[in-house]
């Protein structure tokens, strides 16, 4: 059998020089998979075939999910629709006497059709097909790097105060660095089975280690139960294999487990990788870990490196404890020996040492010292822990160092077990982590600084800047005529289409729109459409068109230039008058021309020199293309699309679609197939206390549960025992518009001060619910103004000016010692991830009232996103689609519907909701509530009175004015009953969520008139 090279050569002899070989070689492979899969597939769409999408669904496991799988990552490139249409195209121009396949055009329903067949004829290499299957299975990507040599280089230093960057020179010898090598990558992962008395002996042995730790009496109080079939038996003996779901009510013991099952897989030599929510608990993971002798280190981002040591920095320290200091404190060797460097760029230049940024020559260089150099110890650690302990985005973004291979990579070759504590959560992070957005109107202000900068240049320091470096500039000198010209033409051309851009719409939507406004060529021909789409998308040449896009950005409102040339275009194209489609021609222009400017000002900055590159949202959201992740997971179930959204506040929104996120933890043991397909990733042990909330498609994890870990009975009595309260307020707060939202919350708090003061004279401190920061300052405000002797602080983000009535995100932890009676906190900031407890490991909070109810932005794009993924892992049934191109189109087909019904509904009333979405609003709703009731559910003094919860806000009843609508305690109620009386997972939701049921329904009665319409706002804040 000839091999690929021998194919290239020969076909180089015979085809001309014109054409690519290399793109024809990947059209030919493209093809020879849809040929493969469904040979009677459609070509123009065998793109589908690349994005990986064997993984969702019922997973396939066969030869062909292997196949595939190796070429989403060689022919990843081909799996952009626009960048396919252009290669099959070339293909099919090219000589068909000398290619694999042919074309036949036929007339079906109207329409032409393309099919496609093997070419019968073929003398030259006419088993490429096998050679191309072959090479695509054992494919392997080389990564290239050098090291910097004996010689004199330079790097960088931005000074973080001013931004102004320093240069520096450094000497560096001949020498080669030792870089740790991984092993040859594991084959298929045994399944990991420990029996109960096992995990009791180890944590008995930590207990010798170390006599004041608890694992040993947590474990020995908890049961663990094991699901079958709606079944629920005592467990003596955990098993995982390959995906295993572990669910268990706050307080029953699971990160023990965790922590006794990493120490007893450490003395087995195994590699164990632990995924937690922040940077501060990955850090008090390792120092907990090493303390009983296990080889353990983290694995997190270099950029925030001051912040976590401020984190981890304890009070009355001066220095920092060891085991933090070496990984953040180290310092970098190239600074030690760097020449000629100013005073101000002397100082420690923790997470932007150059690592990688060595220059000599206009060229990039590897630090030589890698291997020995105090600053990046834990990305060498990796290779010889038995634990690591990260967050989501750490295992999802960082690469390890020498030859920059993504530690996700890393993991799926080499872990044994990778244990997601609150797994619910992480889907819903990686979902949005891998959808991106940010704010044009943002960067067009944070571009001034740069402008200004530039234009007060000295001549000779203008006159040195590099082509690109000026074109980048140039392009941020136009960013608000560019702005203005964008929303302007909204508002000026959008006419009938308004539906559609009070949405996220792209070039690619108003085209579509076009074309079906233009039904049977009814103003102009289809073929002059099609030919502009090819020109905005730079796959034709027109001048006319060209022009046409430059016109429309170079002023903010149409000119007479600009409607002249146009109606010129108009006319010699034949377009029947018609003024709203001729405008919406012109906002197609726009909008396509935006496209091509924001891709232009993305691939301008990535050649910036680094000094020139600043940390700013647009920035970083143009910068970041995740083309790595993209090669290992399914891509996103729309496709990895760009678009915009034209929000009346924030202006323009841009957001990007890169891959299916929660796939990166509820299918990582296949996102490395054996050649047999069979799953070669490293076996998954997924933690949470809500992740079973069936109809939530934010939370729910779509795995079943195989294990319940139920807390000691004397806790589950006393969560039951909790009291909770409809205080009955007719006052609305959430669904108020955003001028009587503010002045609702205060009017609330004011009518409930004595039930505010009555619980300040009693056991534990107070937590206050609202939804933003904003209305957190405001109700602590209002708190502080009404309670004499009393204080409330607020919870701020760490970008906050902070004052005495402020407590940072990152130290409520500590709220116990806090002088505050009372925290006020945005819903979604305090849900889970932090345990605010006396020094007796008790909750600090004895209540919590609920100012507003805690929801999040309903027309948020990041959120839609997580809500499609978690609409197609529970809808959309792929198991009867044979193959693996129509379970691809079925797919894309069912994400398209149900995005397009999101969007209808994002802020339609709840009352009106279809039942899938008004069913996600309340599990949502109720997992809010549960994760915030659990900040009160650590349970260690059974002497203090049991947690008490107050609905405050009248927006959780129906008004008395109106019927129809929405009342949401009653749903909750609804939903409760449902989950505890299904036949099937009822023992399961009794395991998690019968506490907190049996004090739900003593203490909130079903309401049986139900009277208002409500809409489902929520105010605009991230967190």
């Amino acid at each position: 059998m000839s091999s690929l090279e021998t194919i290239k050569r020969s076909l180089r002899n015979y085809l001309p020089t014109s054409v690519n070989i290399d793109d024809f070689i990947k059209a030919e492979m493209t093809l020879a998979l849809l040929e493969k899969c469904k040979p009677e597939g459609d070509p123009t769409k065998a793109y589908l075939l690349l994005h990986n999408y064997s993984l969702l669904g019922e997973v396939v496991c066969d030869e062909n999910a292997f196949l595939l799988q190796k070429a989403h990552r060689l022919l990843y490139s081909c799996s952009s629709k626009m960048n396919w249409t252009k290669l099959l195209e070339n293909y099919r121009n090219a000589q068909h006497e000398f290619c694999l396949y042919i074309f036949t055009e036929k007339l079906e329903k109207g329409s032409k059709d393309l099919k496609f067949a093997r070419n019968t004829d073929l003398a030259v290499e006419p088993d490429r097909a096998d050679v191309y299957f072959k090479f695509i299975r054992k494919h392997k990507e080389e990564r290239r790097f050098e090291y910097a040599k004996g010689g004199t280089y330079s790097y960088s230093i931005k000074d973080k105060t001013s931004s102004t960057v320093y240069s520096a020179d450094v000497e560096i010898p001949d020498r080669t660095p030792q870089m740790p090598v991984s092993p040859l990558p594991k084959k298929a992962r045994k399944k990991i089975s420990v029996s109960t008395d096992e995990l009791l002996k180890s944590a008995a042995e930590m207990a010798e280690k170390k006599p004041d730790d608890y694992c040993y009496s947590i474990l020995k109080s908890n049961k663990l139960k094991a699901v079958s079939e709606g079944n629920v038996k005592t467990a003596n003996r955990l098993e995982i294999d390959k995906i295993t779901n572990l669910v268990g009510m706050v307080g029953s013991g699971k990160s023990t487990l965790m922590k006794v099952l990493s120490y007893h897989l450490a003395k087995a030599d195994k590699k164990v990788v632990l995924v937690l929510d922040t940077v501060s608990s990955v850090l008090e993971m390792c120092s907990y870990l090493s303390q009983f002798g296990v080889r353990v280190s983290p694995v997190i981002g270099r950029g925030g490196r001051e912040k976590y040591i401020e984190q981890a920095a304890k009070a009355g320290e001066k220095y920092l404890q060891n085991e933090y200091s070496k990984y953040l404190t180290a310092p970098c060797i190239i600074d030690g020996m760097a020449k000629n460097k100013s005073d101000k760029s002397s100082v420690p230049m923790f997470g932007n040492e150059p690592c990688r940024s060595l220059m000599k020559n206009k060229k990039h260089y590897n630090c030589p010292y890698m291997d020995i150099c105090p600053a990046v110890r834990m990305y060498r650690d990796v290779y010889t822990s038995n634990v690591i302990v990260t967050t989501t985005q750490g295992l999802a973004a960082i690469r390890l160092l020498g030859d920059n291979k993504l530690f996700l990579e890393y993991v799926l070759e080499q872990a044994d077990l990778v244990v997601f504590d609150e797994c619910d959560k992480v889907q819903k992070t990686l979902d949005e982590f891998f959808t991106p957005s940010a704010s044009f109107d943002k960067f067009r202000q944070n571009a001034a600084a740069l402008c200004s900068e530039v234009m007060n240049m000295d001549t000779e320091v203008l006159e040195s800047l590099d082509d690109n470096e000026k074109e980048y500039v140039d392009k941020l000198s136009i960013s608000v005529r560019v702005c203005m010209a964008v929303r302007n033409a909204i508002s000026a051309y959008g006419n009938k289409w308004q539906t559609i851009l009070s949405r996220t719409f792209s070039a690619e939507i108003l085209y579509n729109s076009l074309c079906k406004d233009n039904k049977d060529n009814k103003y102009i021909s289809d073929k002059v459409l099609a030919h502009m789409r090819r020109v905005t998308l730079g796959m034709d040449n027109d001048k006319d068109i060209e022009y046409l896009m430059m016109l429309v950005l170079s002023q903010q409102k149409e000119s007479k230039r600009l409607s002249k040339a146009f109606n010129d275009w108009l006319t010699d194209n034949n377009c029947k008058p018609d003024k709203t489609f001729t405008d919406h021609i012109k906002l197609y222009l726009v909008v396509a021309a935006f496209d091509n400017y924001i891709k232009d000002i993305s691939d301008s900055y990535l050649f910036l020199p680094y000094e020139r590159k600043t940390q700013q949202e647009l920035t970083d959201f143009l910068s970041t293309r995740f083309t790595a992740q993209q090669k290992i997971l399914p891509s996103s179930a729309m496709g990895n699309l760009f678009g915009m959204k034209n929000d009346p506040q924030k202006g323009l929104i841009l957001y990007r679609q890169y891959a299916f996120g929660r796939a990166l933890m509820d299918r990582m043991p296949w996102l490395r197939l054996t050649e047999e397909g069979q799953p070669a990733g490293p076996n998954v042990l997924l933690l949470s206390g809500s992740s079973w909330a069936d109809g939530c498609l934010q939370y729910h994890v779509n795995v079943p549960v195989s294990y319940l870990l139920e807390a000691e009975e004397r806790k589950r009595r006393k969560i039951a025992e909790s009291k909770m309260i409809d205080l009955g307020t007719a006052i609305r707060v959430s669904g108020s518009g955003s001028e009587e939202r503010e002045e609702n919350l205060t009017e609330v708090i004011k009518k409930i001060r004595e039930t505010i003061e009555a619980e300040l004279r009693s056991e534990g401190k107070l937590l206050m619910i609202v939804n933003s920061y904003g209305e957190a300052q405001t109700a602590a405000s209002c708190l502080n103004s009404i309670l004499p002797g009393k204080k409330a602080a607020c919870m701020c983000r760490e970008a906050d000016e902070l004052d005495e009535n402020m407590i940072l995100r990152g130290e409520i932890a500590d709220f116990a010692d806090h002088s505050a009676d009372i925290m006020v906190a945005p819903a979604q900031a305090i849900e889970r991830g932090y345990n605010i407890v006396d020094k007796g490991g008790h909750s600090a909070f004895g209540s919590v009232f609920f100012l507003v109810r805690p929801m999040e932005v309903p027309d948020e794009i990041s959120s839609k996103c997580t809500k499609l993924n978690g609409y197609l892992e529970r809808h959309c049934v792929l198991s009867g689609k044979k193959n693996a191109f129509d379970r691809a189109a079925k797919l894309r087909s069912e994400a398209t519907r149900q995005w397009s019904v999101m969007e209808r509904q994002g802020k339609m009333q709840l009352s009106s909701l279809d039942p899938v979405m008004k069913l996600d609003v309340t599990a949502s709703l109720f997992v809010l509530i549960l994760q915030i009731f659990g900040r009160l559910c650590r349970i260690t003094d059974d002497s203090k009175p049991a947690p008490r919860v107050y609905f405050a806000d009248g927006a959780f009843r129906c008004s008395e004015r109106n019927k129809g609508g929405y009342d949401l305690l009653n749903e909750l109620i609804d939903h409760l009953d449902s989950m505890m009386n299904n036949k099937e997972t009822g023992e399961i939701a009794k395991t998690l969520y019968q506490p907190f049921y049996e004090a739900f329904k003593k203490g909130v009665e079903k309401n049986e008139f139900i009277h208002i319409s409500d809409d489902i706002y929520s105010e605009e804040e991230e967190f």
